[in-house]
């Protein structure tokens, strides 16, 4: 499932400090076009369910699921036809289980993941939670880059990078400070698009994908549930299953 490595990079991001005065004014008033301060720090739970419609008719679509609690637990759990691949992290430990719907004599396999896996998917959930800020106690710092030109919109340009090389770059308009594009280290851009307000949380209803101006897929998020109780267990790796 190639489309795993990108769909988890709705662009959200922690307390403001260690930063520049030019940084930290640019990142408060990107905050507060998504809400409130109270608002942000109180998300705790967060559910989102929608499907991804690939760009070329030749790849299969898929269904997904993404239910992540702060500060690092999440569950990914995406279904195409029959497949379904189920990420799961539970803070500092994380594992993969693949499963065929329609072959009920074949047990679901198993694997932990790799290291590198594992760094991402950490990345990609304190995201979810963050909203633009950096996670300093992580090591994120923010550098601001200048003044482009985004998707034809005036932006502040500012790198997001951790010591182990992990990187994010936000462009947010200058106009109205609203977030114009997001793009990854590995040169996968994300443009959010529409908007839903949930608990006073401005949520896009889909975000595009691009890598080297090409279209990629297109998440559509159907629904999204916040502070919501969640299933016990739900982020336990599972024991017993037969690994690969």
């Amino acid at each position: 499932m190639k489309l795993l490595p990108c769909i988890c990079l709705i662009a959200l991001a922690a307390p403001l400090f260690a930063a520049s005065p030019k940084v930290n004014s640019i990142v408060k008033r990107a905050r507060a076009t998504v809400g409130t301060e109270a608002a942000l720090g109180g998300l705790v739970t967060l559910r989102m369910s929608g499907w991804i419609e690939p760009a070329e008719s030749k790849v299969p679509g898929a269904t997904i699921l993404i239910i992540s609690r702060k500060p690092c637990s999440q569950r990914l759990e995406v279904k195409v036809d029959d497949l379904v691949e189920t990420t799961i992290l539970d803070g500092e430990a994380g594992c993969i289980i693949r499963s065929n719907l329609s072959d009920t004599d074949q047990r679901s396999q198993m694997r932990t993941m790799t290291e590198k896996e594992l760094q991402r998917v950490v990345f990609n959930t304190r995201q979810l939670f963050s909203f633009f800020g950096a996670d300093f106690k992580s090591g994120e710092r923010i550098k601001y880059k200048g003044i482009e030109q985004r998707r034809g919109v005036r932006c502040h340009k500012l790198l997001y990078s951790y010591p182990d090389g992990l990187s994010t770059t936000r462009y947010f308009a200058v106009n109205d400070d609203t977030l114009v594009s997001t793009v990854t280290d590995q040169g996968v851009e994300s443009v959010e698009v529409g908007e839903r307000i949930v608990d006073g949380i401005k949520f896009p209803k889909r975000v595009e994908y691009y890598q080297d101006n090409k279209m990629l897929h297109t998440m559509v998020i159907s629904e999204v549930k916040v502070n919501k109780p969640l299933k016990r267990g739900i982020f336990t790796i599972p024991t017993g299953q037969k690994t690969k």
